[in-house]
């Protein structure tokens, strides 16, 4: 076959090819069409589908940064500075005694009420813009029955509980009916935020954080009904920054740790049962991001009950429950590699610190050269090359700290048995490493 007839016959199969491409697009169309038509026989909500939406996809893409900032950008700012607007507004009034307390609440409600009905008139014409002004809407009216128990009285506990409830639930179904993100992750952060920029709520931290709760409750379980993963973990975010920054500043007040403790604590179970979802509900495997949130709460655990109580019993109580949640992990699942080692530095590194504030001086680096060598001993037992190489990290450090630090302070006795007990160590170790040194080969392999 010469140059010539091998290029008309990939022209053939390139026309053929072709041909059936189009053919199958139009089944593809034709199921399409079949579905729509049986959603809307049973009243199911239909999705437009990218393959279907693709032939006028060109048109309505944004073009260009000026689209971007007038199609997007000016949305979310313009909402978020209208409810601090409002909230500063309110502030003046209430700092110059311009209005009455019954005003104040008045004026809030009618806002967030004109908000909604913007969100309502604007829906089918610009459905993104209506998302906007609705969870602004819901923010300030979150706010508003917040001030109206804690800062004013004019309504009881039970009922701004049921009125919350009652919003929370609302908003988590128009997000749903919306389906945009927007409206969980605005109204999400208005309703944390507003109430800071009244008071630091010091005085109120029960209410502040059921208050919180509450509104935790429905971000979760939104995050898990529309997938929508960033929601639940930036709530944790903004929680525990709120949480930490209040324990961290509050006043010595031995009334305070107990009941701050129990909200530290229902705050974590909530945000890794966030974390773990999927997991437990859809048999998903953790996500890098999942498993990342895992940690990051654990680590916030700490710091909220190092806040709360002493440096000390802290630490030993972070440590032991950390333990406990690698053990956990590793016995339920034990394809979860990331979140494994991840929890076992975590709790490694809060260990070595309760230990380093819990003793002092030699004793000290000798209790860091016996967690080495448990370490490097688990690393044997279990067939985990990253368990030694932690154990051979750890005795480095210890090194390390008896050449800078502990090098001024200890005494010659104390020198020898230091340097004697980890030039030791570390000679076990390489024994190991060279005896052994074909078969961790292979199971390095083995493991990547």
């Amino acid at each position: 076959m010469n140059a010539e007839e091998r290029i008309h016959d990939l022209e053939r199969q390139l026309h053929q090819l072709s041909s059936d491409l189009q053919h199958s697009q139009q089944q593809l169309r034709d199921l399409q069409q079949q579905l729509r038509l049986l959603k809307e026989q049973h009243g199911v909500p239909v999705l437009i589908q990218a393959e279907e939406a693709a032939p006028h996809a060109e048109q309505r893409k944004p073009q260009g940064i000026e689209h971007f900032i007038g199609l997007k950008l000016i949305h979310l700012v313009g909402i978020i500075v209208l409810v601090i607007g409002l909230s500063i507004g309110v502030k003046y009034a209430i700092d110059g005694q311009l209005i009455s307390e019954m005003m104040r609440i008045v004026l809030a409600y009618s806002a967030g009420i004109v908000l909604f009905l913007l969100s309502v008139r604007l829906r089918k014409a610009y459905t993104f813009f209506s998302a906007i002004l609705f969870s602004g809407s819901m923010a300030s009216i979150y706010f508003t029955t917040y001030a109206c128990f804690t800062y004013y009285h004019f309504i009881s506990g039970g009922l701004a509980f049921a009125i919350m409830a009652l919003l929370t639930v609302y908003t988590i179904l128009t997000a749903i009916k919306y389906d945009r993100k927007e409206i969980a992750v605005i109204g999400m952060v208005g309703a944390y935020g507003i109430p800071f920029l009244i008071s630091s709520n010091s005085d109120r931290f029960e209410q502040l954080f059921s208050y919180m709760l509450l509104i935790n409750i429905g971000v979760v379980y939104l995050s898990f009904r529309r997938s929508w993963k960033l929601v639940g973990q930036l709530a944790m975010i903004i929680t525990w920054t709120l949480v930490i920054g209040w324990a961290f500043m509050r006043s010595d007040q031995s009334q305070d740790q107990w009941i701050g403790l129990l909200f530290v604590i229902v705050f974590y179970l909530l945000f890794c049962i966030n974390a773990m979802s999927f997991l437990i509900i859809r048999k998903q495997p953790l996500s890098f991001m999942e498993s990342q949130q895992l940690l990051v709460n654990h680590v916030a655990l700490f710091l909220a009950s190092l806040c709360l109580f002493d440096v000390v019993w802290a630490s030993g109580m972070v440590t032991v429950w950390t333990a406990g949640s690698a053990l956990i992990v590793t016995a339920l699942l034990p394809k979860e590699k990331f979140l494994q080692r991840g929890l076992v530095i975590v709790g490694l590194m809060i260990l070595l610190l309760w230990i380093s504030l819990r003793w002092d001086g030699l004793f000290v680096t000798l209790l860091w050269v016996l967690v080495s060598v448990l370490l490097f001993a688990w690393g044997i037992a279990g067939r985990q090359s990253w368990v030694r190489l932690t154990a051979v990290t750890l005795i480095g450090l210890t090194l390390l700290k008896l050449l800078v630090i502990d090098s001024g302070r200890f005494t010659p006795l104390q020198k020898i048995i230091c340097y004697i007990a980890i030039g030791v160590l570390l000679l076990l170790f390489s024994f190991y490493y060279q005896r052994l040194g074909l078969a961790v080969g292979r199971e390095k392999e083995k493991q990547s």
